[in-house]
């Protein structure tokens, strides 16, 4: 357990992923600003073999029946000018991201109601919660657990878990499977 994403270790765990990345964070204009995360991204996509950066964000259409209540998780107390801005940051750091590292990065626009921050590298999960609070998820408690992520992605594109998974595999496939479904019922976008 730890007390504010600060605390993980981020920088470190991203830079050392091999195979995969699934960012399921709804905005990213915090990672734009964090020379620390753009180095570990840049470091992870740079390794000979890498997989894959997924990026599942929100779309800025205000009046989707959840993104206004979402929005004031995300960003308590924060303006709508103010908010504009950090979705426009977002987007361009996305935008750059995927350009630089050409066909590591698939970037997902998704309509589902995000339930839950979720960080996917390699076979670790790491994750948070939203809340109505005025303490943003970053600065609340963020949970880091190892779990075999093939295994559980291959659930997920089935539809169910394995018959016999055990109660810890299907704590785990439920983080797995919110990102594959947010994905599923998500716009690519192709940049």
């Amino acid at each position: 357990m730890y007390v504010g994403i600060h605390t993980v270790s981020l920088p470190q765990a991203l830079a050392e992923a091999r195979k995969r990345i699934i960012l399921n964070l709804a905005l990213y204009d915090r990672f734009a600003r964090s020379p620390d995360l753009c180095d570990a991204l840049s470091c992870a996509l740079g390794q000979p073999g890498f997989g894959r950066l997924s990026i599942i964000t929100i779309p800025f259409i205000s009046r989707k029946a959840w993104l206004d209540e979402f929005l004031q998780l995300l960003r308590p107390g924060q303006g709508i000018a103010e908010t504009e801005h950090e979705f426009a940051a977002s987007r361009d750091f996305i935008v750059r991201l995927a350009v630089r590292h050409e066909g590591l990065v698939e970037v997902y626009e998704t309509r589902a109601l995000p339930c839950v921050p979720c960080i996917i590298i390699d076979d670790r999960i790491i994750f948070g919660h939203y809340a109505h609070a005025t303490v943003p998820a970053e600065q609340g408690y963020w949970f880091s657990v190892n779990a075999p992520v093939d295994e559980l992605l291959m659930w997920a594109a089935s539809g169910r878990p394995a018959v016999d998974a055990t109660p810890r595999q299907l704590a785990a496939y439920r983080f797995v499977s919110d990102c594959h479904n947010a994905m599923r019922q998500a716009k690519r976008m192709l940049l």
